[in-house]
């Protein structure tokens, strides 16, 4: 028998072992993590990205030709709310397009520049107080490229 033997040493050791293995297994969980996590996204995720921020722009011109077709008579502004409300929905079209540069020039470029330009004829037509049919059915034209499929 030891007379210099300390109680609870054992335990004590155990203890630190543990929180050792613990330690080390949420180290490498996190480190798993992180690398799996990072990268560029896929084709697939910006074609969803694109077909998603189109169809947010699609949802802008529908709202658009309703308010539209309230707000201007004869090249009037009849009903100044829905006006301002109309501006917004082209705005909010753009801005979708812009947000999601990236993901629409990786799938169709040429696309991408042909619904800016669409987008921009109708924020035109509507600044202008004209008739914005031709230029919204071409806005929808080049957005559904990105839509189907």
């Amino acid at each position: 028998m030891s007379l210099y033997r300390q109680a609870g040493r054992r335990r004590r050791n155990r203890r630190l072992a543990l929180a050792a293995g613990a330690t080390t297994v949420v180290i490498a969980i996190v480190v798993i993590v992180l690398a799996s996590s990072g990268g560029p996204p896929s084709h697939a995720d910006r074609v969803k990205s694109a077909r998603s921020a189109a169809n947010e722009a699609l949802d802008g011109l529908e709202i658009l030709s309703v308010e539209y077709g309230q707000a201007v008579k004869a090249g009037q502004v009849a009903a100044p709310t829905e006006y301002a409300g109309a501006r917004s929905d082209v705005q909010r079209a753009q801005q979708s397009l812009s947000d999601h540069r990236a993901d629409f020039e990786a799938v169709d470029a040429a696309a991408y520049r042909r619904a800016r330009r669409a987008l921009a004829a109708v924020a035109a037509a509507v600044a202008g107080r004209a008739d914005i049919a031709a230029a919204e059915r071409a806005a929808r034209s080049a957005l559904a490229s990105f839509t189907s499929g």
